[in-house]
């Protein structure tokens, strides 16, 4: 289950094309950009933050941000657009009453979008309740930002989750831009290409260095000849040592 989830999370899903319009003349996503709303439930009002966008592959892809709660990156596990309405399902693991325990709790947002594109008028719901949330447009594109000096631990690297009967490999690829390093992750075993990483930090001093998707955060340190990360991935309930190699076509950057 974890691992279906998982793959469904990151991998984006296709546009539904429009009434005699094939998929490969799609144009580009119109609701494409910053979008943000006031969740109001039993008298508390969480700010939300949507970022809609495309992935290399054309897929649409959201992510939610709740600054009030310090949360940030949660990625949809589904959805539709279908040039007026918009549909958007997103999971989130919770631990059960004792702890012991991860489930997937799912909700999903449904939505007109205004004429002028500017508005989105819905409601979310979860298995029990439903809420109104409409949201206002803050940007019409997401910004790709412009490449910058390679940092030390720019380059690919590759490693093993070992799940014990079975390995997944994952590849990080990491670049300097000029708002700061970006990490997206492959895992070709589950068909995940180009996940886009919400925070990546890395401190020269210590060669420290974290990912993070939502909840799972890979943080560790760079050995000191530059070609390998150990990493710990932590999320809830669940944790692994990976150990990353730089992948050799690319070497490493000078301090």
């Amino acid at each position: 289950m974890k691992s279906l989830i998982l793959v469904v999370l990151l991998s984006g899903w296709t546009l539904h094309p429009l009434s005699g319009q094939s998929q490969s003349s799609l144009p580009a996503f119109p609701l494409a950009g910053d979008w943000q709303g006031d969740l109001q439930i039993k008298g508390v009002v969480h700010h939300i933050v949507l970022h809609l966008n495309t992935n290399a592959e054309g897929k649409m892809t959201a992510l939610e941000d709740f600054p009030n709660e310090n949360s940030y990156g949660w990625p949809a596990i589904g959805g539709s657009f279908d040039g007026s309405h918009l549909t958007l399902r997103f999971a989130q693991w919770k631990l059960n009453s004792e702890g012991t325990a991860a489930y997937p709790s799912v909700y999903s947002y449904d939505a007109t979008v205004s004429p002028s594109g500017t508005e989105l008028t819905g409601v979310i719901k979860d298995q029990k309740e439903s809420w109104p949330l409409n949201y206002n447009r803050l940007t019409w594109q997401i910004k790709t930002p412009k490449p910058a000096p390679p940092t030390p631990v720019d380059g690919d690297w590759a490693g093993f989750e070992d799940w014990g009967s079975s390995k997944v490999r994952k590849i990080f690829h990491i670049s300097n831009t000029e708002d700061g390093l970006r990490a997206y992750l492959d895992v070709p075993q589950e068909q995940i290409k180009g996940a886009l990483a919400h925070t990546v930090s890395y401190d020269a001093a210590s060669r420290g260095i974290s990912i993070s998707f939502g909840d799972t955060v890979y943080s560790g340190k760079m050995t000191a000849d530059g070609m390998a990360l150990d990493i710990n991935m932590v999320e809830p309930l669940f944790h692994y040592v990976i150990h990353f190699e730089r992948l050799k076509e690319k070497q490493p950057v000078s301090k």
